[in-house]
């Protein structure tokens, strides 16, 4: 019971700072968030995943919500990376067929961890630089071509086509970067 008391007791702690650190008059007006959504095509996805993040309260603007868009990104990836790399998927996938697969996820879903990185780490600057914004544009695309790149190599082969493991991941990172297309075209304008 005391620790139940006590977590509740943190959240509003946590929440009361949120609110006093970050004054609303500073944050990215919601309907501009919702606006982001709406031109995103996955609104309710968007919605659910970027509208309501816990972090969104203290964007000051689209610079970041790119970091909170590309940090689930990160997160997402960074599972598949796991997962590719873990011997339960080892053992899963370790027939002929599968395994040449698996071997091609870990390398694309690395490749697409090194791309979302660097793209968060130009992001970090909020540079108004055409050139960075580019580059983010161009890493966040490639990292995205890497995900794909696993998933397709599932259903290629006709005779073996099966759906990859990777595709709740695939589907995630597709909807977090139509969402960072967005604010990439928004911080160019």
């Amino acid at each position: 019971m005391a620790t139940m008391l006590n977590k509740h007791i943190h959240f509003l702690s946590v929440l009361l700072l949120v609110f006093f650190a970050f004054p609303k008059s500073n944050a990215l007006p919601i309907k501009d968030v919702y606006s982001l959504c709406k031109e995103s095509g996955v609104v309710d996805y968007c919605l659910k995943k970027i509208g309501s993040n816990k972090h969104i309260v203290a964007a000051l603007d689209f610079d970041d919500v790119f970091l909170i868009a590309i940090s689930k990104i990160q997160m997402w990836v960074g599972r598949g990376v796991e997962d590719s790399r873990s011997d339960l998927f080892r053992e899963m996938y370790s027939d002929p067929i599968r395994k040449p697969w698996l071997a091609v996820c870990e390398e694309k879903y690395e490749i697409a961890s090194n791309n979302f990185n660097k793209a968060w780490e130009i992001g970090l600057k909020k540079s108004k630089s055409l050139t960075d914004r580019t580059e983010m544009s161009q890493l966040t695309e490639a990292g995205f071509e890497a995900v794909l790149d696993c998933d397709d190599e599932w259903t290629k082969d006709m005779n073996y086509a099966q759906v990859s493991p990777f595709s709740g991941w695939y589907h995630e990172v597709r909807n977090l970067t139509k969402i960072t297309r967005v604010i990439i075209t928004r911080l160019n304008a």
